[in-house]
């Protein structure tokens, strides 16, 4: 039988046991009284918490209001007031940056999801405990502690991770036993089988552009004795969207979600229609890019994203109507254009600033007079610009200009030049005929 309490009779009952936490009373009204609980171990102080609730046979349950992040525990007590603990991140500190921030959030997306389909529903805050974190630690394989991910996760992380295991038990349950992989073994199984047939084709193309998932959902029903055979890019993407369509090889391409959260598979080749088509270019005057445009108003900026005045990282950046939405580097860029039959970009750009840059202004300036349509006046002026006239300038604006002859050639036909930028599209963001099937949950 439950045991009924006032309100007043709750924080004495708990206190004790949260020693090492902050107890701040934030609310006090005739029906409500909230308490938040700051602390360095929020899940352990959430799980003492609670085995005193259930010790004394108070009946509990989760919050009715909404605080976001790792939620609480909500007790009616027997005076009607409603009596809220809340638990936070003392100095509400968040995961930091980098790769320690992402290890941290696309592990903590493979727990939540673990529990998840462990418990075999949708849940909330109130079920990440160490209890369903032990009872289900056979379902998840992550390169991060699970006391960080209990502990140090922020409330917005938290609340992602919660949407985005419920949405991935209701796009896939039923379909299959799952451990939820983040820098596995397995995981790094995958990646050598990527290494290897690309290396067999010598084709340079960045992991994360072949395939972007953050985490894997692996059947048990999958063996990676599939990839044996497979001995080029095609042959193993084949392979990896066929196991994905099963439903027993799945990766997840994450992002922070908000609100509503979206999963949508990408790159079934069989889908895959032309999206984009040429639609000319820009080429400024005195800036150091120039863009390729596509139909619907999508542009790839081409020129330096290097640091500094230093003489590298000439790339290609698709710019949206939103956001930007990918990068695609010289070395893809020229693999494209070669699979095409086209002359490449030579890749002595730097070299050739440093050694002959009178040469290299020359060949820019067909450029711009092409181009940007300056008079030779206009070319002198720039040229005996210090503000303008940089070695950068000159290393960027020469691959642009030497990009657009390609593309502009009178030679190459509507046909062809469409596909051409179609694929430099979809390489950049990562839905190239080079890249393999995932889903993008956001």
């Amino acid at each position: 039988m439950a045991n009924l309490v006032t309100a007043g009779e709750i924080l004495p009952l708990i206190e004790p046991t949260l020693s090492t936490a902050n107890i701040i009373n934030i609310k006090d009204t005739p029906k409500i009284l909230e308490y938040r609980v700051e602390s360095d171990d929020r899940s352990v102080d959430r799980d003492k918490v609670e085995q005193i609730l259930d010790k004394n046979n108070i009946t509990y349950g989760e919050l009715t209001r909404d605080v976001g992040g790792f939620g609480g525990s909500e007790i009616v007590t027997f005076d009607m007031k409603r009596v809220r603990i809340i638990y936070k991140l003392k100095g509400s500190r968040g995961s930091g940056g980098g790769a320690e921030a992402t290890t941290l959030t696309e592990s903590a997306q493979c727990l939540y999801a673990a529990i998840a389909f462990g418990l075999g529903r949708e849940i909330t805050s109130n079920d990440i405990t160490q209890d369903n974190v032990k009872k289900y630690s056979k379902l998840f394989d992550i390169n991060e502690t699970n006391e960080r991910i209990l502990n140090e996760l922020p409330d917005e992380w938290v609340e992602s991770s919660l949407l985005g295991a419920n949405k991935l038990y209701q796009t896939f349950k039923g379909k299959g036993k799952y451990v939820f992989h983040r820098g596995s073994k397995e995981v790094d199984k995958i990646e050598a089988a990527f290494k290897r047939v690309s290396k067999n084709e010598n084709v340079r193309i960045n992991i994360n552009k072949w395939n972007p998932s953050d985490i894997w959902m692996i059947s048990d029903d999958f063996s990676f004795s599939f990839f044996d055979k497979e001995n080029t890019i095609l042959g193993l993407n084949q392979v990896i969207q066929e196991k994905l369509e099963e439903n027993i090889l799945i990766g997840v391409s994450l992002k922070k979600i908000i609100g509503n959260v979206r999963i949508s598979v990408k790159n079934i080749f069989r889908d895959m229609k032309t999206c984009k088509y040429y639609d000319g270019y820009e080429y400024s005057k005195k800036s150091i890019d120039g863009y390729v445009l596509l139909t619907g108003g999508t542009k790839i900026q081409y020129r330096s994203f290097g640091a500094g005045d230093g003489l590298t990282g000439w790339q290609g950046e698709v710019k949206g109507a939103n956001a930007n939405q990918g990068k695609i580097s010289l070395g893809p860029t020229n693999l494209i254009l070669k699979n095409h039959g086209q002359k490449t970009i030579p890749t002595d750009a730097a070299k050739r600033v440093r050694d002959e840059p009178d040469k290299v202004f020359a060949e820019i300036s067909k450029g711009l007079t092409k181009y940007a349509r300056m008079t030779k006046a206009e070319i002198n002026k720039l040229e005996n610009d210090p503000k303008i006239y940089t070695l950068k300038f000159l290393y960027s604006k020469l691959q642009v200009t030497q990009l657009l002859d390609i593309l502009e050639n009178k030679l190459l036909k509507k046909d062809k030049r469409n596909q051409i930028v179609e694929d430099l599209y979809l390489y950049a963001s990562s839905q190239s005929k080079y890249s393999s099937a995932y889903y993008k949950l956001e």
